[in-house]
């Protein structure tokens, strides 16, 4: 006796309009009409003034812009509906005097009203350019000179007792998938630090992704550039042709190119490596010193801090450190010495340069005789 066949249950995909082409096309279709069908509807000055955008159509792209991401076939189905059932009411508000023409009006007015009062309740502060703003000071301020090891130092940290109001809480050592150190302050994690984690992690993979690219794709095509032109060559000079200039020596092929671009991604790889390295260090010599000022409050019995005076001793280390770093911008400006260091021309690049110029020279004989071997080949002489 067989056993029974259990039944196969097809597992349902998630819907994803933008990769449904016909859902994709009645979605323009119908984003089209609406805003061709709104910029037609008459209204007064006060609802529309002269040069301003047409609130209906900045209502109708604000309303798209909120159900972009719906994957739900019952709220896409809704909102295609009401797209169409907007686009019938839009249609007959074009007429003035209409029943739908007012009910426009009324919409944007009471708009226009709830607008002014959450102004009138949340005035809006008039916030200073980027430029001119007071950021909070970075974590770790970099004091090595440009050609040296990278060496890390905490800007205010750590802290002083009457910088702060409670317990000194110490700091959490972490570190991404990649090895990269970070220091957890509070919780949750501040939105800036996730940010720039994500930056320096994409920018670590994508150096990662552009070595490799250079041994699977850039050699071998280097290779085959190089036996084309010698094969090329071969030819002009058999026809007695020298327009064509040659390149000369090994240090002037696709070659040496694609070696000079491993060695380029290579040197940044390293350079992550000794910059992480060097904000790990001094991560964890700030968390040590935390810890043992934590430990020592503990046991002094150090009394909390007044809120005033906690506000007043942090605003003065802030004011400090913008003080120097105002100094040390005004220094630079003066003696016009330019931030701006071109890597190219480092010091330690040349000398990676020269590096893999004798590198290359060395093994050049072997090389060059299996191209001149390649050549024949193709010429049928071996």
């Amino acid at each position: 006796m067989h056993d029974r066949e259990r039944p196969v249950f097809m597992k349902r995909h998630t819907f994803v309009p933008a990769r449904n082409a016909r859902h994709r096309i009645a979605v323009l279709a119908l984003y089209r009409s609406l805003l061709r069908t709104a910029s037609s509807i008459p209204l007064p000055r006060d609802l529309h003034p002269k040069g301003r955008r047409h609130p209906v159509i900045k209502i109708l792209r604000t309303r798209f812009a909120k159900n972009k991401p719906l994957t739900s076939l019952r709220l896409i189905y809704d909102s295609m509906t009401a797209g169409y059932k907007f686009l019938t009411l839009l249609t007959k508000g074009q007429i003035e005097k209409s029943p739908e023409h007012s009910e426009i009006l009324r919409h944007l007015q009471k708009r226009n009203e709830t607008a002014d009062f959450s102004r009138l309740i949340h005035p809006h502060k008039k916030s200073l350019p980027p430029s001119k703003q007071w950021r909070n000071p970075p974590l770790l301020t970099k004091v090595s000179a440009p050609d040296e090891f990278p060496k890390y130092e905490p800007t205010v940290r750590p802290l002083p007792k009457t910088a702060f109001v409670g317990e000194r809480k110490v700091p959490v050592f972490g570190h991404t998938a990649e090895l990269m150190s970070f220091l957890r302050i509070k919780k949750p994690q501040p939105e800036s630090l996730s940010r720039s984690l994500g930056a320096k992690t994409v920018r670590f993979r994508q150096t990662i992704q552009a070595t490799k690219k250079v041994d699977t794709e850039l050699v071998s095509a280097a290779a085959s550039e190089d036996l084309w032109d010698d094969i090329v060559h071969r030819l002009l000079h058999q026809q007695g042709d020298t327009v064509g200039a040659r390149r000369e020596g090994p240090l002037e092929s696709f070659r040496f190119s694609a070696t000079l671009t491993k060695a380029w991604w290579e040197m940044k790889l390293l350079r992550f490596n000794e910059d992480w390295t060097a904000r790990s260090e001094a991560i964890s010599k700030l968390v040590e010193q935390e810890r043992t000022l934590a430990k020592g409050e503990k046991q002094s019995g150090v009394r909390p801090t007044d809120p005033e005076v906690a506000k007043e001793t942090l605003d003065q280390i802030l004011a400090e450190y913008r003080r120097k770093q105002t100094e040390s911008e005004q220094k630079t400006k003066e003696s016009g010495t330019n931030s701006f260091q071109d890597p190219f021309a480092s010091l330690r690049w040349l000398k990676k340069v020269k590096m893999v110029e004798i590198e290359e020279l060395r093994i050049n004989g072997p090389r060059q005789a299996r191209q001149n071997k390649k050549v024949r080949e193709f010429f049928g002489e071996d």
